[in-house]
């Protein structure tokens, strides 16, 4: 058949060999036009040009035995959302984080309960569905439209929370390495050191608290800073602000974990104002190190 039809022509020359088929569909310009309208009526406020979107469907459309039934039941306005939010449009981004990501939260409770690790888990999410990764693009481009992106977003938000507690036992592993940076001994005064030593678990203990302790985005950001290596412009990127506030969101993290380690170390320990500086000493030239040791134990190593 002639493809004059530019819906059709468009959708055609992208279309892989093994699903030449869509091709002879004899009202495919019908079809995309009608998937292109229910598309725009379900996000009005999405711009995203016909020829980025049905390239984008072209390159994920599977074989098919039934080319035509399968177009007109495909989720076009979820993949059409989906196209949009990879290529930045902040209208989708906005639509995915009201319509979808609240929906998942309750998948991910029954697998990582807790206010704070719900949230976690849904910001570590969503920066890797809308972060590329060394020139990969951001893992919301594997979605192909197989499901409704609902569906999809919740089995990628399950996996998520499973990392993070498949990693809990490596935590106590983690916080013992940390500590060992954190109090390296600034030099080798006996004394010093034997106050080090006898309060290794304390120490341990209230550094691990008091990054319990910090709200989810800080405890996020610091790991997408200190682990994953993102730049303050990448992490304003995916929370939709300046750099400069991302590094007054560092600071002020690393400020409330030092505080809220030595206030915890002086309420356990009977020592001096002397010896709990002395103690305390080297762990602000050493936090960041602590902070990505105890923070890679929960870090996501698989993609959603």
């Amino acid at each position: 058949m002639s493809h004059a039809s530019p819906l059709a022509r468009l959708l055609v020359s992208h279309l892989r060999p093994e699903a030449r088929g869509y091709a002879e569909v004899p009202a495919l310009e019908t079809v995309l036009a009608e998937l292109l309208a229910s598309a725009r009526a379900a996000w009005p406020r999405v711009r995203l040009e016909d020829a980025v979107f049905l390239r984008y469907l072209a390159e994920r459309l599977a074989a098919s035995s039934e080319p035509e039934r399968t177009l007109r039941a495909f989720p076009a306005a979820d993949l059409f959302l989906a196209c949009a939010c990879v290529h930045g449009d902040a209208a989708a981004q906005a639509a995915l984080d009201a319509h979808f990501l609240p929906k998942v939260a309750a998948a991910v409770a029954r697998v990582h309960p807790g206010a704070d690790a719900v949230s976690e888990v849904c910001q570590v999410l969503r920066e890797k569905l809308l972060t590329s990764e060394a020139g990969q693009p951001p893992r919301l481009a594997s979605y192909l439209g197989q499901g409704p992106l609902a569906a999809w977003l919740r089995a990628a938000a399950v996996r998520t929370a499973l990392n993070l507690r498949r990693t809990a036992q490596r935590q106590a592993r983690a916080e013992e390495e940390a500590l060992a940076d954190a109090t390296l001994p600034g030099g080798t005064h006996p004394e010093l050191e034997h106050l080090r030593q006898r309060h290794r678990a304390d120490f341990q203990a209230a550094l691990a608290e008091a990054l319990t302790a910090l709200p989810s985005r800080e405890r996020t950001v610091l790991r997408l800073h200190l682990v994953e290596g993102l730049s303050l412009e990448r992490i304003g990127t995916v929370y939709r602000t300046h750099k400069s506030t991302v590094s007054r969101w560092l600071a002020r993290a690393r400020e409330e974990v030092l505080e809220g380690t030595r206030s915890r170390l002086a309420e356990r320990l009977r020592l001096s104002s002397g010896e709990l500086h002395s103690l305390l000493r080297d762990v602000p030239a050493q936090l960041d190190r602590s902070l990505s040791s105890l923070l890679a134990s929960t870090g996501d190593n698989e993609d959603p």
